[in-house]
């Protein structure tokens, strides 16, 4: 394996000259800094990033705080933030850490005075999360996938739950069906509620009250087992059920086959849009008319908005919640009993 003193060799200066080149620590000239990048490149040498945060007091690595992902199965949309984080932490030369626990205030306290990394983006984000709260007072840099009920000094980029949950049931009440239901998946955290969660059965609630029609709200496991009970008992309890919305990939599929139990064909009998990715969507015949999350988006500028800070970069902090995508495919009509 390369060494620096390789590097330091092949360039013909010292070990500390090929430090500065490559931290910027002290300043030295253009001419020996490019020979010694040249000397990098041909070696193809990488730096030890926990070796080089002895020095320089940083590590250039950050931690991804991703709860939700401790589970059996991980769709694309966990995949899709997974490596969007990745993807950008590497492109601006730092490390990442994944965490998939939801540590709680004396783990994340020892987490961050063992200084591993130099900051953390948290995930799975709580309308009142302590986790925000305790990073607050240790003043240690954080960004947020996700956002909390107060969000006064926080970097945060998230979806519009709100609007979104409106689209569908729009859609849905656009093709004339009456009673609708959304399967969401349970809440993971007993002691709190993520604040998606919050904002999509609160969209949803209101939208059916302002549209006129019913709906029914279920949770259930994100499984394909969950979805499938869960949908088994709504088409008993409720036999004027038309439509549902699906929380998650591994809900729909449940939900499909109990619909497919039941003698009810999708779009003709029964319409379904599904939350998941878009290459998810339209494996499935017939394809799903989907609420689409921007996963790439949002990890990446979750990444940015911790590196701004890092980097002192960031005069003020960075607040954006994009706007929701439904894509219409093959999984929703017009419901013909209303005709």
């Amino acid at each position: 394996m390369t060494t620096i003193v390789d590097v330091a060799k092949k360039a013909g200066v010292s070990v500390s000259t090929v430090s500065y080149a490559l931290s910027g620590v002290r300043r030295i000239s253009e001419k020996t800094r490019q020979r010694v990048l040249q000397a990098v490149e041909e070696l193809n040498y990488h730096p030890n990033l926990l070796a080089r945060g002895l020095v320089n007091k940083r590590t250039k690595i950050i931690a991804l705080l991703y709860p939700a992902i401790a589970s059996d199965f991980l769709d694309d949309l966990q995949l899709d933030f997974i490596a969007s984080v990745a993807k950008t932490t590497t492109h601006y030369g730092y490390g990442l850490l994944l965490f998939t626990s939801l540590m709680d205030e004396q783990e994340i306290t020892q987490f961050t005075n063992e200084g591993l990394v130099d900051g953390v983006i948290l995930m799975e984000v709580q309308r009142h999360d302590p986790r925000v709260e305790l990073l607050k007072q240790l003043g240690y840099p954080f960004s947020l996938i996700g956002h909390t009920a107060c969000n006064e000094g926080n970097s945060f980029v998230d979806m519009d739950f709100y609007s979104a949950f409106h689209l569908c049931t729009r859609h849905l009440a656009e093709l004339k069906h009456r009673e609708i239901a959304f399967l969401h998946i349970v809440n993971d955290f007993e002691t709190q509620l993520q604040n998606y969660l919050f904002e999509s059965v609160r969209g949803f609630e209101e939208s059916v009250r302002t549209m006129g029609i019913q709906g029914v709200i279920h949770s259930c496991e994100s499984t394909t087992q969950g979805g499938y009970e869960a949908m088994k008992a709504l088409l008993e309890e409720r036999p004027g059920l038309s439509a549902v919305i699906a929380g998650t990939e591994p809900i729909y599929t449940g939900v499909a086959r109990a619909l497919l139990e039941k003698g009810l064909r999708v779009p003709q009998d029964f319409s379904v849009i599904g939350f998941m990715s878009p290459r998810a969507a339209e494996k499935y015949t017939p394809m799903i008319t989907t609420l689409t999350l921007p996963t790439i988006e949002m990890g990446r500028m979750g990444v940015e908005f911790l590196i701004d800070k890092l980097e002192g970069h960031e005069s003020e902090p960075q607040q954006v919640i994009l706007a929701p995508e439904l894509t219409v495919r093959q999984s929703t009509a017009r419901y013909s009993k209303s005709l």
